[in-house]
C-alpha cells in the first residue's frame, strides 16, 4: 500500500509539471535528478518577434497571466484603407498582391481575410484586412505597402478621367461634348475610382467626348441648370475622355 501511494504522488507531481509547462525532458531531468530545478526554459509555441514583454525578473504570476505576447512572422495582416466608392469589389477570399518601398521588385501575395463594418467619416475609406504570406520574414510590423485587390468577375466598364467628373453634392455631372462646339451637362452615376479614372455605370456610352479641362465651379443646382449656356464659347477644350 505504502508503495502504491508513492508512486500515485509521483504520478501527480509529473502531471503539475506538465501543466505547469514543463516538457517531457525537463520531467525526466527532475526524475533523473532527483532534486528540484530553480530554473526551466519555456519553449513559444512558434517563432516571432516579441511585441509585448509583460514579465520582469523577481514577479510573482498566476495562472493565466500574460508575460509576452509573440506575432509569428510566417504570415502578416496588413489592414488596408479601401475607398468607400471601391468597397463593392473587395470582398472576404478577394485575391490581392502588396508591394512595399523598403522591399522594390519583391510582390507578396494574399487574400482579404475580413472587411471591418466601419466607414472613417474623415477619409471615407473602410479597413480590409489582409492575410499575405511572408517568405522569410521580410514584412515586419509597422511597414507601410500599397495593395491591388483582384478585380470582382465581370465584363469591360466605361471609364473617365476623374477630373472630368463634378461632383455637386447631390448629383455627379460630366460636361458632354457635342457637335457645334456645344456643350451638355449630363448625370452619370459613377463607380470605383482608380488610377486617375472613374467608372461610369450610367449616364455615357463609349466614345462620346466628355470635357476633361476649362471646367469651372458649379456651386449650386441652380447654376447646374444654366450649364448650357454658358458653356457655348469653344475656348473650352473638349476631349474624348470615356474609354471601354
Amino acid at each position: 500500500m505504502q508503495g502504491g501511494g508513492i508512486e500515485g504522488l509521483a504520478s501527480a507531481a509529473r502531471q503539475r509539471m506538465l501543466l505547469a509547462g514543463m516538457d517531457e525532458s525537463q520531467v525526466r531531468l527532475v526524475e533523473s535528478s532527483g532534486k528540484v530545478h530553480p530554473r526551466i526554459t519555456i519553449v513559444a509555441p512558434i517563432d516571432g518577434v516579441i511585441a509585448e514583454l509583460a514579465a520582469r525578473q523577481g514577479m510573482t504570476v498566476s495562472a493565466g497571466t500574460p508575460l509576452f505576447r509573440i506575432n509569428g512572422l510566417a504570415s502578416v495582416w496588413v489592414y488596408a484603407d479601401v475607398p468607400e466608392s471601391a468597397a463593392s469589389s473587395v470582398r472576404p477570399g478577394a485575391l490581392a498582391e502588396a508591394r512595399t518601398p523598403a522591399l522594390p521588385g519583391i510582390v507578396f501575395k494574399g487574400k482579404v481575410s475580413a472587411i471591418l463594418p466601419e466607414v472613417n467619416p474623415a477619409t471615407r475609406t473602410l479597413k480590409a484586412r489582409v492575410e499575405l504570406a511572408n517568405p522569410n520574414g521580410l514584412l515586419v510590423p509597422g511597414m507601410f505597402a500599397s495593395l491591388v485587390f483582384e478585380g470582382a468577375p465581370g465584363g469591360s466598364v466605361l471609364l473617365v478621367p476623374s477630373e472630368a467628373l463634378i461632383q455637386t453634392g447631390r448629383r455627379s455631372v460630366v460636361m458632354l461634348a457635342l457637335e457645334d462646339g456645344k456643350f451638355s451637362a449630363v448625370e452619370v452615376e459613377a463607380g470605383a475610382e482608380s488610377n486617375g479614372h472613374t467608372e461610369i455605370r450610367k449616364g455615357l456610352e463609349a466614345g462620346q467626348k466628355v470635357v476633361v479641362s476649362g471646367q469651372f465651379l458649379l456651386d449650386s443646382e441652380a447654376s447646374l441648370r444654366g450649364t448650357t449656356a454658358r458653356m457655348d464659347d469653344p475656348s473650352v477644350k473638349a476631349g474624348t475622355g470615356a474609354t471601354k
